[in-house]
């Protein structure tokens, strides 16, 4: 006893000290292992949620990667059908040059065919009043009888000579005519088939393989475009190396020095592609033997 009380520690701290001591520590130990696994699983859970976006992630880039493709693969055949195409109008416009200069020539000869018709139909009058002429000299003359009737055979010879030739002219008149509206019909078809195809084009991507099954390809091909065209009698000649760079104006020294430099180069991969503009101011000769040459010369499927 201490001043009348009794010290209740030491009875305290031996009966109660281990048995509280050992709890808190168990459930402080709980705690800390709850924690663990909560964070625990909160981590796999976040994992998860990474691995499916890295997964989405992948088949996004996928799914870019073979649209790109096919985009690629679309322009290129669209760029290929543009070649095709202006190739196509190129040689529909060659053609429409060639029936107009026909058509011009026959005209021509037509005119002239008229003029002899007409010359024919005056000497025939002529000749008509030059034999109502002797036949009344004759008849008021018979002294001269013998002599006009050898002449009115003469000139009767010369009136049927004329009339044949008159009927000739007139059947070769007709033959031209009918020549003439064929041509023009002709000429009229080819630029029905020019709109059409212009109009078709607009339908590639659907109808392609329908309209158009060439042999000459520009796919895969090194393609080099050339432009000829006249203006004021001076000729115009352009060239475009690619279809990325601009047209270039050129002399037909350079040009040629150009093409066999990119023949050197690309050899059978040389894709020659010929623009004749419609107001081009070429005759069908001029544009035909310049698409000749450059053809024979550098084209890959001319040199095959």
């Amino acid at each position: 006893m201490d001043g009348g009380f009794v010290d209740l520690r030491q009875a305290t701290d031996n009966g109660s000290g281990s048995d509280s001591f050992w709890p808190s520590f168990t459930d402080i130990m709980m705690v800390v292992v709850m924690i663990f696994m909560i964070a625990s699983t909160a981590l796999m859970l976040r994992n998860w949620e990474l691995v499916e976006e890295l997964r989405a992630t992948i088949i996004a880039e996928m799914q870019a990667e073979e649209l790109a493709r096919s985009m690629t693969e679309t322009s290129a055949t669209l760029e290929e059908q543009l070649a095709q195409a202006q190739h196509a109008n190129s040689e529909l416009r060659i053609q429409r040059m060639r029936s107009n200069e026909r058509i011009a020539e026959l005209e021509v000869r037509l005119a002239a065919r008229d003029q002899r018709v007409m010359e024919l139909e005056t000497d025939n009058q002529q000749l008509a009043a030059s034999l109502q002429k002797y036949r009344r000299d004759a008849m008021l003359d018979a002294d001269q009888l013998k002599q006009t009737q050898d002449e009115l055979a003469t000139l009767q010879q010369r009136l049927d000579e004329v009339l044949i030739e008159l009927s000739e002219g007139e059947e070769a008149r007709q033959q031209q005519s009918v020549e003439l509206a064929t041509l023009r019909l002709g000429s009229s078809l080819t630029e029905q088939q020019l709109l059409n195809l212009q109009m078709e084009y607009s339908e590639l991507q659907v109808k392609y393989d329908k309209l158009f099954k060439p042999a000459r390809s520009a796919k895969g091909k090194h393609v080099v475009t050339v432009r000829y065209r006249k203006e004021a009698g001076a000729y115009e000649l352009h060239i475009r190396e690619n279809e990325e760079a601009d047209y270039t104006e050129v002399s037909r020294e350079e040009l040629h020095r150009r093409m066999s430099t990119l023949k050197d180069k690309y050899g059978n991969l040389l894709y020659v592609k010929l623009i004749i503009p419609d107001d081009s101011g070429l005759s069908y000769n001029e544009a035909w033997s310049f698409t000749v040459e450059m053809l024979d010369k550098y084209d890959y499927y001319h040199q095959n």
